[in-house]
């Protein structure tokens, strides 16, 4: 065991019984493409219980391990982690780490208890002899008040087999399950707050996602589509690579606009976008659709609305933000990074579509009938043969394929 360890809990995944080893590969094998480019400093070695041990071979420098930590608290399935002092099992040893770790933070506290937990009962001392003779000689070393209630800093000390780690700041990561686990969906990304919310949220449940952005360039800018971008590489933070397919609409919406009722626009070109969402799942091997949908939020997100879109498409549509209120999406988007990018101001492909008076009850059978007049193939088709994509990486590469 080498004098440092990254200690990495997952507790939803240590319910899984006998499936507990195919979400732990799944997250393993997440953090070794996020960690590549730290391999000289890490070798990963195995699970014990509800853990997994990281080895830090060689010294880190402060930045690097704090771009180590952002990755690692990003990581779905993590619940939280630690950075661990190693040492043997004899009390000598142990006092004589403890104490140095102590010192590391001895500027951050004025009181402290020793939380000391001894795993290994073949030693000749239990936890609460552990934890006194700990306590005792950081109190005479570093001249720090014990507390037991309520103290300023905690020291952790587990007896292990052959070793005892010894660790203070445990790190809170996002829980979940590992991306991959739950298979693989297409999400709906616009430039707003509640899509890259949805999209985290499904990748949080274990969903490996690709993404698909609908705009209407020339009509709207094309920095809407660098916004989009933006969006997508900050969920790389949590997926570590996405595939965004950038589809323009604008002959749909003109045929919409040309051809059917004016209070359906919305609905009429939803549809369209989740057939053509369907088409990419095929390609991509997806079983599912996701969207930003909240019931209520806007005229297109009433029940009966939300029926007549979804009923374009026999495929599962999720929608995580169905029940959640605009605050806590709100709250989430800034918990995760996206918040500021959504608020800039960009031209959305719904929005500059909107009719004045839309549709908020919508019936099945009157959309089917205004859906029956567009030539739906042909428009899909064309939509598809001008499509792009990128694919956007946390390690910042970027591939265009026109």
């Amino acid at each position: 065991m080498t004098q440092k360890v990254l200690i990495i809990n997952f507790e939803e995944i240590y319910l899984k019984g006998k499936n507990q080893k195919i979400f732990i590969k799944q997250l393993i094998r997440n953090l070794k493409r996020k960690l590549h480019a730290y391999q000289d400093y890490l070798q990963f070695t195995q699970a014990h219980g509800g853990s997994y041990f990281i080895e830090i071979t060689k010294e880190i420098p402060e930045p690097v391990l704090e771009e180590i930590i952002y990755k690692v608290k990003n990581t779905p399935g993590i619940t939280g982690f630690y950075v661990a002092d190693t040492t043997g099992i004899a009390m000598d040893e142990i006092i004589e780490k403890a104490v140095e770790h102590a010192q590391k933070h001895t500027g951050e506290f004025n009181s402290f208890a020793v939380i000391g937990k001894r795993i290994n009962k073949s030693v000749p001392y239990n936890s609460m002899e552990l934890g006194r003779e700990l306590g005792s000689a950081i109190h005479d070393r570093l001249h720090k008040k014990v507390d037991l209630t309520r103290p300023d800093f905690k020291l952790y000390v587990k007896v292990r087999s052959n070793y005892t780690i010894i660790y203070s700041k445990i790190i809170k990561g996002i829980g979940g399950l590992p991306v991959g686990t739950s298979g693989k969906a297409i999400t709906m990304l616009s430039g707003g707050i509640d899509s890259p919310v949805a999209s985290f949220m499904a990748m949080n449940r274990g969903l490996h996602l690709t993404a698909a952005h609908f705009h209407s360039v020339p009509k709207t800018s094309p920095q809407s589509i660098e916004k989009v971008k933006q969006l997508t590489r900050k969920l790389t933070d949590f997926q570590g690579q996405i595939k965004l397919y950038l589809i323009p609409v604008l002959d749909i919406q003109q045929a919409i606009a040309k051809h059917t009722d004016t209070r359906l626009r919305l609905i009429l070109l939803r549809r369209i976008m989740l057939k053509i969402g369907e088409r990419l799942a095929q390609e991509e091997k997806a079983k599912a659709l996701v969207t930003g949908d909240s019931l209520g939020q806007v005229a297109s997100q009433t029940l009966e609305n939300m029926k007549a879109t979804e009923d374009a498409t026999d495929m599962l549509v999720i929608r995580p933000l169905v029940a959640l209120d605009k605050k806590f999406i709100i709250e989430t988007a800034k918990k995760i990074g996206t918040y500021d990018i959504s608020i800039l101001p960009h031209d959305d492909a719904c929005s500059m579509f909107t009719p004045k008076s839309p549709e908020t009850k919508a019936q099945l059978k009157y959309v089917r009938e205004q859906c029956a007049k567009l030539p739906v193939e042909d428009l899909i088709t064309k939509a598809l043969e001008n499509t792009e994509f990128v694919i956007l990486s946390d390690t910042d590469s970027i591939k265009i394929d026109d």
